[in-house]
């Protein structure tokens, strides 16, 4: 019913807004048990699979998704045979969402420590594997993204320790790297300078602004909605007024070498 998608919906949202702060999960967890508690017995399976929903659909790979969801398990009690089924049931539920599935598929068998416990996720394998054409390279090709999964993980790990690193960052065996592979990413990082994705992404671009220090988008016209429509005011009335020119003029940012 709506109340309850509502109440899951919230639930779901923060505990992922509280990833990695164990306190404030337990928090939200032990509230909405109790705002949930008319749901029943069906009230705990609820709540975790729309919460390993979100998660998986929000949160990238990282030694720290793997603890939360094993905290996460934990708050919930339950074997580890159990929360492979909980793992499985969800992927299956989603079969539309690929990226999804490989990112639990992932966090489950580095979280599970039992023979058991991960061979239980198998049939979410089966289903990755029968989204590529060819049955034959399917499992394969599952395993190569997983394996490839962990080392883009550790790589982002090991830039966001910041530019000071002398020895291999940590995390790498919880995302079942070998010492091997982790030290090679490691000193391609490093000679990298330790570049992060998200530095790598803007430290490329120069940000422009216009004479009235508003920055600008690629279209020459400020990023901010209200700056944006205060310069389009502008505009109008400089057409209106029958003059020219007015708040388009460009300026380079100052670390870019232009004034």
């Amino acid at each position: 019913d709506e109340k309850s998608d509502f109440l899951l919906d919230s639930y779901a949202a923060e505990m992922v807004y509280h990833d990695g702060n164990f306190d404030e999960m337990k928090a939200c967890h032990s509230d909405y048990k109790t705002k949930l508690a008319y749901l029943g017995p069906v009230r705990n399976d609820a709540m975790i699979k729309r919460f390993l929903e979100l998660y998986a659909k929000k949160k990238i790979v990282s030694p720290q998704a793997i603890s939360s969801m094993s905290y996460v398990f934990s708050i919930y009690k339950l074997s580890e045979e159990k929360a492979a089924k909980t793992l499985v049931d969800v992927c299956l539920s989603m079969p539309e969402k690929i990226a999804s599935a490989g990112k639990l598929l992932f966090i489950g068998s580095r979280m599970l420590k039992t023979n058991e416990a991960k061979k239980a996720l198998d049939p979410i394998k089966t289903m990755l594997s029968s989204s590529y054409r060819d049955d034959v390279s399917g499992p394969s090709i599952v395993d190569m993204a997983q394996q490839a999964m962990g080392e883009a993980a550790y790589r982002e790990t090991v830039n966001a320790a910041g530019k000071r690193q002398s020895s291999l960052t940590p995390g790498w065996e919880i995302l079942g790297l070998t010492k091997e592979v982790a030290t090679t990413i490691f000193e391609e990082a490093k000679k990298d300078k330790f570049v992060s994705s998200r530095e790598a992404h803007y430290g490329s671009q120069s940000t422009r602004y216009d004479e009235k220090g508003r920055a600008l988008g690629k279209d020459g016209k400020p990023q901010n909605p209200e700056e944006r429509a205060a310069a389009e005011k502008e505009e109008r009335d400089a057409i209106e007024n029958g003059s020219e020119g007015g708040g388009d003029m460009v300026k380079e940012c100052s670390q870019c070498g232009y004034t």
